[in-house]
């Protein structure tokens, strides 16, 4: 008959191993979670819990540095809680070593490894907000234990980390990026009671922003990039001058560029097909206005490590909307992101005339005219079309600067 006792981390680490067999001590507190040593002294959770006729032991992880008594009852709790309520995916306890899950940055790194790079459209998107927001949350945890109801808070946590400007399609991604790797794991891990996401709460997505900015305001926010300078300042021209995604022009490297052609290959964009965008002489002009440092690849390289790109535009940020409020009589430009830029170019375009279609291939925006199987048998590149649309977005932008020269010194 195990012994039932208040467990406390003190009181496992004090167990002694026993002479021969196995022992158990059962936490009073929870019930059927109970702790088990071996000869070897390796100490680790299971549950006993009735189930109709029969009798479920079910592992939870091993005791550790990463894997405490908290850890335990918290995922014990929501295991009885599913076969309370007759939910019963989980499979007695195996001992082969192959079959036990691990640390999250390693299975991560395998799933993207077998998954995702050169396979999914999306594959720099889930490596992008895998090292922003998962990565950093979970990343010495074993899988087995983290729960449905920690992944509800990483969720609330990226949604609402700045109070005043939420970010529920991020806190989405993440979710759905999480969930996506937990489907992949279940089936090759018998110790991975559940997909800890699939009753967690999700954020709700409201309307989707409309914000352009006005002639006024992209003056206002053309010489605010000047007052803050290189890096941050040149990479949101570039951002109004080409309408491509923040990370693919944060994360450019020098090599993607053969004469006036920017190759985007296709691990770098958000639908995974490689991207050629033709270059207006204003644009190419900025990017020759940029310091090369010596043996660096990256156009944007991290002080130190020329090989590694600024992974963030947010320091540069507060930067920019305090310049632009200083522009602007002292007044903050209202409910501006820095991805309402892409909205801008895609709007301006549309104030010239350009087709959807084209749009769409300057942007590298797969959707309406260019989604499901029309994208299938469109094999067109649009490379004229794309530099046509660029010369003329960028002399508007000239026209609306000021200075005839879009925004050059």
């Amino acid at each position: 008959m195990p012994n039932i006792v208040r467990l406390t981390d003190a009181k496992i680490k004090s167990l002694t191993p026993p002479q021969s067999g196995r022992i158990e001590v059962v936490d009073a507190i929870v019930p059927g979670l109970r702790v088990r040593l071996g000869r070897s002294g390796k100490k680790s959770f299971a549950i006993r819990k009735r189930v109709g006729s029969k009798i479920k032991n079910i592992s939870i992880g091993r005791y550790g540095p990463n894997f405490g008594l908290a850890d335990a009852r918290k995922k014990a709790r929501v295991i009885l809680s599913d076969l309370e309520n007759g939910i019963m995916p989980y499979k007695p306890e195996k001992r082969s070593p192959q079959m036990q899950a691990g640390r999250f940055a390693d299975l991560w790194e395998r799933y993207l490894e077998r998954e995702v790079r050169g396979q999914k459209r999306s594959a720099y998107e889930i490596e992008r907000y895998g090292e922003l927001h998962i990565l950093p949350a979970f990343r010495d945890r074993l899988v087995q234990t983290i729960t449905r109801s920690e992944v509800t808070q990483f969720v609330e946590n990226i949604q609402w980390r700045d109070p005043d400007k939420p970010t529920p399609r991020a806190a989405m991604s993440s979710f759905q990026f999480l969930s996506a790797f937990y489907t992949w794991l279940l089936p090759q891990f018998d110790n991975i009671p559940a997909n800890p996401c699939r009753d967690a709460r999700k954020p709700k997505i409201g309307k989707a922003r409309e914000r352009v900015l006005s002639d006024p305001e992209i003056r206002i926010f053309w010489h605010a990039c000047d007052q803050i300078g290189f890096p941050y300042g040149t990479a949101y021209k570039l951002l109004l001058m080409t309408g491509q995604r923040r990370g693919e022009v944060l994360d450019a490297s020098w090599q993607e560029f053969s004469g006036d052609l920017w190759t985007l290959p296709g691990e770098r964009v958000k639908n995974g097909r490689t991207h050629v965008l033709p270059l207006p002489s204003s644009v190419m002009d900025m990017f020759g206005s940029i310091p090369c440092k010596e043996g660096a690849t990256k156009i944007f390289p991290i002080g130190g490590h020329p090989h590694k790109s600024l992974n963030s535009f947010n320091k540069g940020a507060a930067n920019l909307h305090r310049a632009m409020a200083e522009l602007n009589g002292g007044v903050k430009i209202e409910n501006f992101r820095i991805h309402d830029l892409r909205r801008t170019v895609a709007t301006g375009m549309q104030r010239l005339g350009i087709p959807i279609a084209v749009t769409e291939a300057v942007l590298n925006h797969v959707s309406g005219s260019m989604a499901g199987i029309a994208s299938v048998y469109q094999r067109h590149d649009y490379l004229n079309e794309k530099r046509d649309a660029l010369a003329a977005w960028g002399e508007l932008l000239a026209n609306i600067i000021g200075d005839g020269e879009n925004g050059q010194n």
